[in-house]
């Protein structure tokens, strides 16, 4: 007695549908999707998100049991940069949530990130300049950073106390409207470097955390005591105006639950392109490792058509981006590099079963062969992206923030990385396998000729 067993399938493994027929219809529709992607990207370039445009980030604490979510503190914010700044539009805000604990005494993070990085405009940078070229007539230049936070470089002809001079710059500041700014100095980046050696010193002695917080604040005091010492000539202050707008404000909306900033970084747009540069270096990366792996795995024959296809994936999913104009940000690099993946993925299954079949029927058509492939393998292809798109979609549809961005890529990329598995790949597979046959049957005929004319001669 046998029990038969059966096996779900979308398509009939025996079916014989042509799917290279027409294999000059795939390359055209291949054509024009790269052609209408260059032109997209060459006209409406990239929708830049803050990860290659350059911002701030943030982060700031609020008590365990705040009532509060990601949302919520998103229109906060927002809000709050739009009464700063006196503008509607302020650029992409960007809001994550992470917790420390759940204990009573724990705390709730969030991670925000604004396009913006200054509220303070070029008059008031240049009646700050007037103010400390007034309090300090002995400076030989007073520079403002080009880009990133609100910077200031004040350089004297003539060493002078640092403490003092710290008093001064406040002073300067604070008569200008901005209470809350940071002060620095090169004497004191040196007596921080000192400390921070001596911390680090403590930390591998295997100490108790009572002695090293002991010793840490004794290394502080000195630290104090050494720069009310010291004496230099180059100065810088930070101003903190909007962390402190944007402190403010959502302390006023959330009070006592609102703990404060516990820090801020300036991401400045040099370093947000080479960001993107990196990123999409790191697509070329991928891209070239994985035509190497085809080579070595299968042979030459089928690399030119893994390379195409995986060009084809990689332009137009980038393409999608820039026709939608949504947010271009290192989830999308990753986003990319995961389609790349999955393409490859599915265009290796297709390529062993071509040589499989190869090696059983040797001498058979390779469109025959190549057609068979493809169908028996159909039903697997098919379902794995149709499981895959579902995914892709709810997330696109119900989720937020970067990873909806990156749910966008990857429904785009299973869609173009099926098509060129099966439509791209393998056409391009067969055609340069014909050439190859072409040229080692003429060679191989050539050769025969040259051996019937030395036949004769030789008789």
């Amino acid at each position: 007695m046998s029990t038969e067993h059966k096996h779900f399938s979308l398509f009939d493994p025996n079916a014989n549908y042509d799917f290279v027929g027409r294999r000059q219809l795939y390359y055209a529709l291949t054509g024009i999707g790269i052609l209408a992607s260059i032109i997209a990207l060459a006209t409406l370039g990239f929708n830049k998100g803050i990860d290659f445009k350059g911002g701030t980030k943030l982060i700031l604490a609020f008590d365990d049991k705040a009532p509060l979510d990601r949302t919520q503190l998103h229109q906060a914010v927002t809000g709050v940069l739009q009464q700063a700044t006196g503008k509607t539009d302020v650029g992409q805000v960007e809001v994550q949530d992470f917790s420390t604990g759940g204990t009573s005494g724990g705390k709730k993070h969030f991670s925000v990130v604004t396009e913006l990085t200054s509220v303070v405009t070029q008059e008031r940078r240049d009646v700050l300049t007037a103010k400390l070229k007034a309090t300090f007539p002995k400076n030989e230049a007073i520079e403002w950073a080009v880009e990133g936070e609100d910077r200031v470089s004040l350089s004297l002809s003539d060493p002078v106390k640092v403490l003092p001079t710290y008093d001064g710059l406040r002073e300067v500041f604070k008569e200008a409207g901005f209470a809350k700014v940071g002060t620095g100095s090169d004497a004191e980046s040196q007596l921080d470097v000192n400390l921070f050696r001596s911390l680090q010193m403590m930390q591998t002695e295997n100490k108790k955390e009572a002695d090293i917080s002991g010793e840490e604040q004794k290394l502080r005091d000195q630290k104090q005591k050494d720069l009310g010492e010291r004496s230099d000539s180059r100065f810088t202050v930070v101003v903190e105006e909007f962390k402190a707008k944007l402190e403010d404000g959502i302390a006023t909306k959330y009070g006592k639950t609102f703990l404060g900033v516990e820090s801020s970084t300036a991401i400045a747009p040099s370093v947000a392109d080479d960001l993107m540069s990196q990123g999409l270096v790191a697509i070329l990366y991928a891209i070239v490792g994985i035509v190497l792996y085809i080579v070595l795995r299968f042979d030459i024959r089928y690399a030119p058509g893994a390379l195409i296809a995986l060009i084809h994936d990689v332009v137009l999913v980038v393409g999608a981006f820039s026709v939608a104009q949504v947010k271009f940000s290192m989830p999308v690099i990753a986003a990319v590099l995961t389609v790349a993946g999955y393409s490859i993925t599915d265009t290796i299954v297709v390529f062993d079963r071509i040589r499989e079949m190869q090696d059983r029927h040797p001498g058979a058509p390779i469109d025959v062969i190549v057609n068979s492939a493809i169908n028996t393998t159909m039903s697997r292809t098919v379902l794995t992206s149709l499981t895959t798109f579902m995914t892709s979609a709810s997330i696109f549809l119900f989720g937020g923030g970067l990873i909806r961005d990156f749910a966008f890529a990857m429904c785009i990329g299973v869609v173009v990385g099926t098509f060129s598995s099966i439509f791209v790949a393998s056409p391009v597979f067969i055609w340069l396998h014909e050439r190859l046959e072409a040229r080692k049957a003429a060679m191989a005929k050539a050769a025969g000729r040259a051996l019937i004319q030395i036949a004769p001669a030789q008789g």
